[in-house]
């Protein structure tokens, strides 16, 4: 609504004021959406420093560079931290507005360009997001799946009782 009625303004003064009003905007989305993307779509930044608590997880790593990733990651750590850098920048494309002309011969081909850099900026967080979201799926499964192997694990293993033939079952077949 900003960029638009910017448009229509024709007083040098009020036009540069909306653009700073609209940087300011932009950068307040682009931030929050980042802080969204990476916290509740893809479930990273939970974790904890050092042992300290997150909803009721106490968490224990040898570095804090975990409190950034999850504990589990599908992809690897490097696939996830590139494409975790590449959603900061690409959310931040907006800022091309300001080198448009120097950068792209006409505006379309800024339009063209912008809309397929947000193109591959869905693409990668869907990656993340679906990773995500099978985690929180298989969570419980997994869980119990571990449980029944350290049970497994700890208990010795018994065989079956069998049935003997004894002479007083074999008896009672015959009966």
């Amino acid at each position: 609504v900003v960029s638009a009625y910017q448009k229509t303004i024709t007083n040098e003064k009020e036009k540069a004021a909306l653009e700073a009003f609209l940087i300011v905007l932009l950068a307040i989305n682009s931030t929050y959406s980042l802080a969204w993307d990476i916290i509740m779509d893809w479930g990273m930044m939970q974790n904890t420093c050092a042992g300290g608590s997150n909803g009721g997880l106490t968490k224990s790593h040898s570095s804090c560079a975990h409190s950034v990733l999850r504990p589990k990651l599908r992809f690897g750590a490097p696939t996830s931290i590139g494409i975790l850098f590449i959603d900061i920048v690409l959310r931040y494309s907006w800022v091309l507005r300001f080198w448009e002309t120097d950068l792209f011969p006409n505006a379309d081909i800024y339009i063209l360009c912008t809309q397929f850099l947000e193109a591959i900026r869905r693409s990668l967080w869907n990656l993340l997001r679906v990773e995500w979201e099978h985690i929180k799926q298989n969570k419980g499964k997994e869980e119990d799946a571990d449980d029944d192997v350290e049970m497994m694990e700890q208990k010795a293993f018994l065989a079956p009782k069998s049935r003997s033939m004894s002479p007083s079952f074999q008896h009672k077949q015959r009966s």
